[in-house]
């Protein structure tokens, strides 16, 4: 179970965890900015009232009323609220079940983020999506009353929050996740708005970037090549090159190096690996070449990074977090 989240003392939000769960859910009405962090956890975002603008690994997120942001695991990010207004967030942790091959697939093809626009999801799409989110608030809420938390007297500091779980309701819950993260990953075109007839057509009769993709994601720490993976998907290294930066919107090395820098990240969670077991693990040369890449990605050196963990330096005993 996470520890809460202590802002500083003027915008302090304290999170009721669900007893006996790695779960929470939250409505958030505070009027505040979450500097640079990052967890373990899944992270939902869902503004019902207002909007909110998220920085993710140096990509920023205008997220409006009533889109979806999915944070994958790991990611740094930041938090800008502009004005007040409620905002859903559901968090998970997923440390259990990422090695599941498609769940770590899936959010190497989401990372660092998804978001869907309800202005240009189609309305089905968009609609499915929704059902599986108030299917777990309903879950996680039932019937009880809600418990209104307010730092003095100020209403923008009230979060909703309850204590116990129905039997078996957090696993009812994970269910229901792992389906909303599976209908996602396969409509990602179309959330990210791929022409995904135009990306059939051109690949067919040929094996489809996303298993290429897929066999990136299980061999990405060994020493592959752009002449390698050209020849396993069936194409010239020329040719593949250029669609493959199209599919993927990087090229091939970009790629490479962000599933490397992506799996680092999780891999600073456990305090017992060295930057140099790290990047080794990672599939970097040195630990050289890693701390520069890895700075390049989020704007941190590792170690740094590290001290950036929520869950093991909270918010409001971390340095870096201090108010200004």
């Amino acid at each position: 179970m996470r520890s809460d989240l202590d802002l500083a003392a003027s915008a302090k939000e304290n999170i009721q965890h669900k007893i006996g769960t790695n779960l929470r859910m939250f409505i958030n009405r505070l009027h505040t900015d979450f500097p640079p962090h990052w967890h373990t956890d899944v992270e939902i975002i869902w503004p019902k009232e207002a909007p909110y603008r998220v920085v993710c690994s140096n990509q920023t997120y205008d997220v409006e009323i009533d889109d979806i942001l999915l944070i994958c695991p790991a990611v740094l990010h930041e938090i800008f609220s502009p004005t007040p207004g409620s905002r859903i967030y559901i968090q998970a942790d997923f440390s259990g079940i990422v090695s599941l091959k498609e769940i770590d697939k899936a959010f190497r093809l989401m990372s660092p983020a998804l978001h869907i626009k309800k202005k240009t999801c189609p309305p089905e799409i968009y609609e499915q999506v929704c059902n599986y989110l108030n299917s777990i608030m309903e879950l996680y809420f039932g019937s009880a009353p809600p418990i209104h938390i307010r730092e003095g007297e100020v209403d923008d500091d009230s979060v909703v929050a309850f204590t116990e779980l129905a039997p078996f309701g957090e696993l009812e819950i994970y269910s229901i996740l792992l389906q909303f993260i599976a209908f996602c990953s396969k409509n990602i075109d179309i959330f990210r708005g791929t022409d995904s007839v135009l990306v059939s057509s051109t690949y067919k009769n040929t094996i489809s970037l996303s298993n290429v993709c897929t066999y990136i994601s299980e061999h990405f720490a060994e020493n592959i090549s752009l002449e390698s993976i050209a020849t396993y998907a069936g194409f010239s290294k020329y040719h593949f090159e250029r669609i493959f930066s199209e599919y993927a919107g990087m090229t091939f090395y970009q790629y490479l190096q962000q599933m490397r820098i992506n799996y680092a990240q999780t891999l600073l969670s456990n305090p017992e690996l060295s930057i140099t077991d790290i990047s080794f693990q990672s599939g970097f040369a040195s630990s050289t070449a890693f701390t520069r890449a890895f700075k390049k990605s989020t704007g941190y050196p590792p170690s740094q990074f590290r001290m950036l963990n929520e869950a093991k330096h909270p918010l409001s005993a971390n340095p870096y977090f201090a108010s200004t």
